[in-house]
């Protein structure tokens, strides 16, 4: 297990951050949203905006680590495809990064549920 993780900007693009996140076999997600803080969720919970990325990179054909054999920096580093550079992609069994704007994981660090700022529409 990595211990806790943070957010890193895209090194192409500033706008974007990746943002690692684990999954338990169980259904259960830990998104790790900033420095020391997480959120929880379980599929049921799960916010759609986190729910189609996963969705997308579970999709798409894929090979990755054992979670023994992940270290910080290949965890942030896309080894998938390039398509996926923008969304997300799986490091291992259990890790993934997902790729968010500025607006979601600002809303993801509040604890608002659907993953998207309510004041814009």
């Amino acid at each position: 297990m990595l211990g806790f993780l943070s957010p890193v900007v895209h090194p192409k693009n500033w706008d974007l951050i990746r943002v690692p996140m684990l999954r338990a076999v169980d259904g259960h997600y830990t998104v790790f949203v900033a420095d020391k803080t997480i959120r929880r969720y379980t599929n049921d919970t799960l916010p759609d905006a986190l729910r189609s990325k996963l969705a997308m990179i579970l999709a798409s054909p894929q090979t990755w680590r054992d979670d023994h054999d992940v270290d910080k920096l290949s965890l942030y580093t896309n080894n998938q495809s390039p398509e996926l550079d923008e969304i997300g992609w799986r490091v291992s069994d259990s890790y993934f990064i997902l790729v968010m704007n500025r607006k979601i994981l600002n809303s993801l660090i509040r604890g608002e549920q659907n993953g998207q700022d309510e004041a814009v529409g």
